[in-house]
């Protein structure tokens, strides 16, 4: 199963690298593949420079700001064309807790409608 994890940065790298920090302690569900895409909205700050060095993160770099939906939709689409099995969008400000990955996947397949 293939989860893609979706986080829209714009001139945040740091809040974007803590994120970051918190979904490399994820626990996950076996046979489960992690996939990150930071998708950055036209920051003019140096995120994307820092953002770029990140090992395991796909970065997608929009020329101008295309607001949160926009933003998101490149990078979902993105996922849906690798064949991803669940996306799931974070807001790069937030930390997750290592458990709740398997918890989302778990009900996701219980409850296939």
């Amino acid at each position: 199963m293939n989860v893609t994890l979706v986080i829209l940065n714009w001139n945040g790298a740091a809040d974007t690298l803590d994120c970051l920090s918190s979904v490399n302690k994820l626990h996950l569900p076996p046979s489960t593949q992690l996939h990150v895409i930071v998708v950055d909205n036209g920051s003019t700050d140096n995120s994307v420079e820092i953002l770029r060095k990140v090992e395991g993160v796909s970065l997608i770099q929009n020329s101008r700001n295309l607001g949160y939906a926009g933003g998101n939709n490149i990078g979902i689409r993105q996922a849906i064309s690798a064949g991803t099995d669940f996306i799931w969008i974070l807001n790069p400000d937030i930390q997750v807790d290592p458990n709740c990955l398997k918890h989302l996947v778990s009900f996701a397949n219980s409850h296939p409608d």
